[in-house]
């Protein structure tokens, strides 16, 4: 409901086309982030400890890894090359740049939160 409200709300309080930037914006990101993900498994894959029984792609796991990563880089390239999409880039390459700013924050001044995972009575679930 909550998705369904916000939406609601940003199409009737937003100009069509700045909503259009926003929703162009909201592609780009996870796709960035999904890129970023594949690349950081080719990094340490080699270091994950293997579980017996577990789901493994056996000698097809580099081919798949690699074709993940070849798509992720045509869609970025698809989302970001038009001339239209240089507002939603700038909105990416900001919120890019907060979340930077906030990590570098925590490493700096708050760097046991880092550290640590939160645990569940500490988020209230009690499970």
């Amino acid at each position: 409901m909550l998705v369904f409200v916000v939406g609601a709300v940003l199409m009737l309080a937003v100009p069509g086309a700045a909503l259009l930037k926003l929703i162009t914006a909201s592609t780009i990101l996870p796709a960035l982030i999904y890129g970023s993900t594949v690349i950081l498994y080719l990094a340490v894959r080699k270091r994950l400890e293997r579980k017996e029984g577990a789901f493994d792609l056996g000698r097809f796991e580099l081919p798949v890894a690699i074709g993940a990563l070849v798509w992720s880089i045509v869609v970025l390239f698809v989302l970001v090359t038009p001339s239209a999409a240089i507002v939603p880039v700038v909105i990416v390459v900001g919120l890019l740049a907060v979340g930077g700013l906030y990590f570098l924050y925590l490493l700096l001044f708050r760097r046991e939160v880092l550290e640590t995972e939160p645990d569940a009575a500490s988020l209230g679930t009690g499970h």
